[in-house]
């Protein structure tokens, strides 16, 4: 099996961070999609999605994607030239791990790129180290260590640019 890593703008996490702050302020959870172009060795994130409407629901611990949510997504991304990354949510707090919903209903391809970030999104200073990182690999989602996380994950001097994407409901 290859072992992907990733190349992140600069400026990829504090623009996620952004996107999740309203719904974190409202106390739910919040979520920016990562988008960008790569291989089976390597994925450059150049785009982060700001995703709103009908089709994205967000609550205290748990949020959706509808099916017709998807399918936009989808096509924005090939619109760009792109295809999907990985994503970035918030959780309450410290904790940093993917829920066992998280598990079962995220994203699940391989190398796809999980990341959590704490406190609802509410603290703009989050680093990536503050963050949970996980990895679609084998079947399962794995969270990365801190060595793991500074080898696979490279931060470029660029800047991403952001989306937005109104979805709608089934």
């Amino acid at each position: 099996m290859t072992e992907i890593c990733w190349t992140l703008s600069q400026d990829l996490l504090p623009k996620s961070i952004e996107i999740m702050r309203l719904d974190g302020r409202a106390g739910n959870e919040g979520l920016a999609l990562w988008m960008g172009v790569g291989d089976d060795d390597s994925a450059v994130v150049t785009h982060v999605c700001n995703v709103h409407g009908s089709g994205f629901v967000t609550s205290p611990l748990y949020l959706r994607l509808s099916f017709r949510a998807i399918a936009q997504l989808t096509d924005l991304a090939d619109q760009h030239g792109l295809y999907l990354i990985g994503q970035i949510h918030s959780h309450p707090g410290t904790f940093v791990d993917l829920s066992n919903l998280d598990r079962i209903q995220g994203f699940r391809v391989p190398g796809f790129l999980s990341v959590v970030c704490p406190h609802y999104a509410q603290r703009p200073e989050t680093t990536l180290d503050d963050c949970g990182i996980h990895v679609f690999e084998s079947g399962h989602y794995r969270r990365l260590d801190g060595i793991e996380v500074h080898r696979r994950i490279r931060v470029a001097a660029t800047a991403a640019k952001v989306v937005h994407c109104e979805v709608h409901h089934d």
